[in-house]
């Protein structure tokens, strides 16, 4: 994997409108140079990764750009707080241990209402999780509604069900839920919950970290940055547009570092 260019971070600043899985799913395929024996990462390829291991490759390309410290601010949901917490969190404290390889396909058996099921299920891909993004965003019902958007994506991933009536269309909520459960069992990489109490009130609360989401997010806050040291460069040392864009961050501060302190001497 390759740390993100400048080529890529402007790429990221123009997916405003893109699906946030999509988003993720393209973004492995122009970062990772090879992924086990495969030496070209296909779009597809990186979708079909399990979200656990792409949250993971996530956080690898963040410590890889920016460095392993983790700045973040949430705020707290007491409606009479609304305290700003900044959370000094680490990206290799984020990273769970590598578990064992694991069968594409699970099954399990569940008791619900007397009624005993039998599951067939995988785990959700990035390609489950941008079919069920853009059938969440189609159905008004769904729309905005991530409850209803985490349903989509538990019975996306159901392969067969004994007793076939109900189909995994209706299958009763406690059955998901079970499911639901399960499936974090087996791939706890793919929710990143933070346990946070406020230092104001007092309140403990949780919150989830989206890698990608939160890639996405710093790159878009670093965005003047981004284009203003590509035009300090451009400016002072004459290299083409193209020859910058490929830097990494850590590249281009690296340089304006050492601009920064040329200048400075030239005003003593």
């Amino acid at each position: 994997m390759h740390p993100l260019t400048g080529d890529d971070e402007a790429w990221l600043l123009e997916t405003g409108g893109m699906l946030p899985a999509e988003r993720s799913t393209t973004l492995l395929a122009r970062c990772l140079i090879g992924l086990g024996p495969s030496d070209a990462v296909t779009r597809d390829l990186a979708g079909s990764l399990t979200v656990g291991d792409r949250e993971a490759l996530l956080l690898q390309l963040r410590r890889l750009t920016f460095g392993d410290e983790l700045p973040c601010t949430v705020t707290c949901p007491a409606p009479a707080c609304a305290e700003r917490l900044e959370l000094p969190l680490h990206v290799s404290d984020l990273l769970l241990p590598p578990y064992p390889p694991q069968p594409r396909r699970h099954e399990r058996t569940w008791t619900v209402d007397g009624t005993a099921f039998h599951v067939a299920f995988h785990l959700p891909t990035g390609s489950d999780q941008e079919a069920a993004a853009a059938a969440a965003a189609g159905d008004p019902a769904a729309a905005g509604d991530p409850a209803a958007g985490a349903s989509l994506l538990l019975r996306r991933c159901v392969e067969y069900l004994d007793p076939s009536s109900p189909s995994p269309e209706t299958m009763p909520e406690d059955l998901l839920a079970r499911l639901d459960v399960t499936m974090a069992e087996l791939d706890p990489q793919a929710e990143l919950r933070l346990s946070v109490r406020c230092v104001r009130c007092g309140l403990e609360f949780s919150t989830v970290l989206d890698a990608g989401g939160w890639l996405y997010e710093e790159v878009s806050r670093h965005a003047r940055h981004l284009y203003q040291g590509i035009h300090l460069l451009a400016l002072h040392y004459h290299w083409g547009e193209r020859e910058l864009m490929n830097m990494t961050a850590r590249e281009r501060g690296r340089y304006l570092g050492l601009l920064e302190e040329a200048l400075a001497g030239a005003d003593r």
